[in-house]
């Protein structure tokens, strides 16, 4: 297995009180790419021991053996990211070797580097730098969006009541979390007072 470096060295700022910013350096992630509605997919369902979200947007927790967390988010009708399921590449790899299923994975935990911001207070800082309404009936928990964030292209995750995941590429990373950082220093130095 190959050791990915880490672009922001495990930075962190701040705390849960009002607003926590720390990137979660080296999730496993996939790219997965199959038809949907077909035997493909129903097989790497199988294989993975969980549906696959089936609305762009959409996010599902998987369960682990680890304990630690894991994710399939919904890009398109035909693309998911697959987020801290370690084991996902081999079982997809025996199903592959199959021949009967057509399907693409790769293993992308290199592109990107994730960001977690929690508190009663990230939807304010994320609001400084996201153009879209982070608000619950419109960003419901298990939702994924792409976007912007900074001029960064990024993708948004909605993991739980005031925790949010942001996906960046590792190019952009060190330029994210100084923009971010800087929309959280009047919570963060609110809070040191």
């Amino acid at each position: 297995m190959i050791t990915k470096e880490s672009p922001l060295e495990g930075m962190n700022m701040g705390t849960v009180t009002t607003v926590a910013i720390r990137e979660l350096p080296g999730l496993h992630t996939i790219d997965l790419r199959v038809a949907p509605g077909s035997s493909s997919q129903a097989a790497v369902a199988e294989a993975l021991g969980t549906d696959l979200p089936g609305k762009p947007g959409d996010i599902r927790e998987i369960s682990i053996s680890s304990g630690g967390e894991a994710h399939v988010l919904c890009l398109a009708p035909d693309w998911w990211l697959i987020v801290g399921f370690q084991e996902a590449e081999q079982k997809l790899a025996a199903l592959q070797l199959k021949n009967d299923y057509h399907f693409s994975v790769v293993d992308v935990s290199g592109q990107r580097t994730t960001i977690e911001l929690e508190g009663p207070n990230v939807r304010e800082v994320l609001a400084h730098l996201w153009d879209q309404d982070l608000r619950e009936k419109s960003f419901p928990i298990a939702s994924v969006s792409q976007g912007l964030m900074a001029k960064s292209p990024v993708s948004v995750c909605h993991i739980a009541p005031f925790r949010y995941r942001v996906m960046v590429r590792s190019s952009f990373a060190l330029h994210l979390w100084k923009a971010l950082a800087d929309a959280a220093e009047e919570y963060v130095n609110n809070e040191i007072r």
